[in-house]
C-alpha cells in the first residue's frame, strides 16, 4: 500500500486550469473523488491523481504505445 500511495497519491505541480477537459464515467469520477478526498487529506486533487496515474502508464507502456502508433495506418495530409 505504501508504494501505491507514493506513486499515485502525491500532490503534483500540475494546475488543472492549464490542462484540457476530459470526460469520464460518472461512477469512476465518484469513486476517484472519494479516494482522493479520503486519502489526500485536502492536499491532493483529482487532477493530481489522474496526472500520476497517466504518468505511470506512459512510463510503463510508452514504448508499446509508440510501437502501436508507428505500426498503425496514419492519415496522409
Amino acid at each position: 500500500m505504501a508504494e501505491y500511495k507514493t506513486t499515485f497519491l502525491m500532490p503534483t505541480n500540475f494546475l488543472a486550469r492549464n490542462g484540457k477537459t476530459v470526460y469520464i464515467n460518472k461512477e469512476f469520477h465518484h469513486k476517484l473523488t472519494q479516494l482522493v478526498f479520503m486519502v489526500g487529506g485536502g492536499k491532493l486533487t483529482l487532477s493530481d491523481y489522474l496526472h500520476n496515474l497517466l504518468q505511470h502508464h506512459f512510463d510503463d507502456f510508452g514504448a508499446e504505445m509508440r510501437e502501436v502508433y508507428n505500426n498503425s495506418d496514419k492519415l496522409n495530409f
